[in-house]
């Protein structure tokens, strides 16, 4: 039997006019359970192959990079070790993914003198089995594992200079089988170039574990990868299909893995949208900073994640960290949030994301409805729908699939006896305002804009440069619509808009025909002044 976790959907969209180069982020895994996760990782590159680099000055483009490898095995030429402590042994693994990455333009590289300039020359052909590793789990041996290459630069168009690549296992099989998760998990042979490239060079690995715990409370996961380049151009990522608990505060987690975050240059932002404002505000907490948020370091929440060997506080590049949302008095998600916004910018540096996770607590109606739909579309296959019963005395919410077995009829000719009907008080139905229902299906924000006529307003981008505004309008007037801009005066951004009117419906049907056009990838409503 396999465990059947409730798919949703989500949404990655750029910016029209200058989009990122590199391959666009895919769903990997979504989830609505009772229970929790857990982030581990390190790097492989580093200034020594054992000791750990403690020294936060020094920039990842000055250092001659070599292969960490701390597993006295002599068989592996990278390796590096992160644990996990203190969990209960009887937890079930819901979904294990595992991720390994590195800049990697050739075996070795190094700065040579060429005239009156300083160039990187490369040597030796890089090893073409990128997606091909060790794993080793808590008390096991090194067994080979051959993951899927998400994203190889190396002979394309696209980052010629450094050669970004990204792979995926999913090893969820293989911690299910184990007695306990707990303990130290050893990656070996991730490759990528040693010495020094343009940029400096980055590698490293990553193990993202959902688990059900009946002491939790009701979640939505999803996960997804890529490789984009995130540079002066932001990168947003919108999160659907869930709803907020519905009292109390609204706890949610983000987990992010990137490359070639440079400690010293502090332009890189990650910002939530915040719908009271209009306007994306950014992230931070005692370990990163609003304006140098990914600075070569793998945390867990407001401290230093030390469970490694090497544990390095300096990656050189390599950035993991799993974190809380601040969200004070419900003021950026509060209990009828039905979708997020995050948005990824750095102004002066460039690194590559390749991981994010979204997770946050949930609604118990939305999840019972979501289950019913599920159950439902599995009765109409022909599939019997069984509860997993927990050890715990609180039920988790999981479906189990077995398929029907085909069975002949019994012949009986003992008259059926029926048992009475038990007094059930019938549920007053739920009555949703016509905005409500649309919000099923459509992102729609609120807003003040003062001088803006009240209504609904079906926006098309949004940019903070006047000039891109003016040239996207220009495209959408050669589409024969008539396009129109207002501005927030929060932020100087400048939306440019293709439909409004003071009711909901019409603006809503606009969005319908709109919405599946390529150059519409994501629209939305905004409430303005209502």
């Amino acid at each position: 039997m396999k465990n059947l976790y409730f798919l949703v959907s989500f949404f990655l969209f750029f910016q029209f006019i200058h989009s990122q180069e590199g391959v666009p982020f895919k769903e990997n895994k979504q989830l609505y359970i009772r229970g929790n996760s857990i982030l581990i990782g390190n790097n492989i590159l580093g200034d020594d192959a054992t000791e750990p680099l403690m020294d936060n000055t020094i920039a990842n483009d000055i250092v001659k990079m070599e292969y960490i490898d701390v597993d006295n095995d002599e068989t592996t030429f990278s390796s590096s070790e992160a644990s996990i402590n203190n969990l209960p042994k009887n937890l079930r693994i819901a979904h294990a993914a595992l991720y390994w990455c590195g800049l990697y333009p050739s075996e070795k590289s190094a700065l040579r003198k060429s005239g009156n300039r300083m160039i990187h020359v490369g040597r030796g052909e890089r090893n073409p089995a990128i997606n091909s590793i060790l794993f080793k789990t808590p008390n096991g041996a090194y067994e080979t594992l051959n993951g899927r290459v998400i994203f190889d630069s190396y002979g394309t168009e696209v980052f010629t200079t450094n050669s970004p690549y990204v792979c995926y296992a999913d090893v969820t099989s293989k911690l299910q089988n184990l007695a306990s998760i707990n303990g130290t998990y050893t990656i070996a042979n991730i490759k990528a170039t040693e010495g020094e490239i343009s940029g400096g060079g980055s590698a490293g690995w990553l193990l993202y574990i959902v688990y059900e715990d009946a002491s939790e409370s009701s979640k939505y996961f999803t996960t997804y990868n890529g490789l984009v380049e995130v540079n002066k151009e932001a990168v947003e990522l919108t999160f659907r299909d869930f709803k907020s608990k519905e009292e109390g505060i609204v706890n949610t987690t983000i987990a992010l893995g990137a490359m070639e975050g440079d400690r010293k240059i502090k332009t890189d932002e990650v910002s939530i949208f915040d719908k009271k404002i209009g306007s994306f505000k950014p992230l931070s907490n005692k370990v990163r900073e609003e304006k140098n948020f990914f600075n070569s370091s793998i945390t867990m929440g407001d401290e230093f994640f030390t469970g490694r060997n090497p544990n390095s506080t300096n990656t050189l590049g390599f950035d993991l960290l799993k974190m809380e949302i601040p969200n004070p008095n419900n003021e950026l998600l509060d209990n009828a949030t039905t979708q997020a916004n995050l948005q990824f910018q750095a102004k002066a540096d460039r690194f590559y994301l390749f991981f994010v996770a979204f997770e946050t607590e949930i609604n118990k109606e939305f999840l019972e409805e979501k289950t019913k739909t599920v159950n439902d579309t599995i009765i109409n296959e022909s599939v019997i729908v069984e509860i997993l019963e927990p050890i715990e005395e609180e039920p988790i919410n999981t479906v189990i699939l077995t398929k029907k077995k085909e069975t002949k009829p019994i012949q009986n000719n003992t008259p059926a006896i029926k048992k009475p009907k038990e007094n059930v008080t019938p549920k007053k139905p739920i009555v949703l305002s016509e905005e409500d229902k649309i919000k099923k299906e459509v992102r729609i924000q609120s807003m003040s804009v003062p001088g803006l006529a009240s209504g609904y307003y079906l926006v098309t981008n949004v940019f903070s440069v006047k000039e891109n505004a003016l040239k996207w309008s220009q495209f959408l007037t050669e589409k024969s619509y008539r396009p129109q801009t207002f501005i927030n005066s929060r932020n100087n951004w400048n939306y440019v808009y293709v439909a409004d009117n003071k009711a909901l419906k019409p603006v809503y049907e606009k969005w319908k025909e709109y919405k599946g056009f390529e150059y519409f990838k994501e629209i939305w409503i905004m409430k303005i002044n209502l």
